[in-house]
């Protein structure tokens, strides 16, 4: 499901640092830890601050020299990947 107004929010249960180029990320619930390499980090941090898919996806293509298409494609992808693993939730 994506939010319709394209912001996420971490679940309550979630902890995280940044660790050199990556973020680690904590299921405080399950104990279960992830990884997410550099430009998954960067969506992670704009997350945090309150971006909307489509900013972070305009962030990642000129942060990183993309094709927009190509940004907002790797930032949906990576943001369902998040839902799936209940990182994160849509919201309303």
């Amino acid at each position: 499901m994506t939010a319709k107004t394209g912001k996420y929010r971490f679940l309550e249960t979630i902890a995280w640092r940044k660790v050199d180029s990556e973020a680690v990320i904590l299921n405080l619930e399950t104990s279960e830890y992830y990884s997410a390499n550099d430009a998954g980090s960067r969506i992670w941090e704009l997350l945090g601050d309150g971006a909307a898919s489509r900013k972070i996806a305009h962030a990642l293509s000129e942060e990183y020299g993309l094709p927009l298409e190509e940004a907002e494609r790797d930032t949906e992808d990576f943001l369902a990947e998040l839902l799936k693993l209940d990182l994160i939730r849509a919201d309303a």
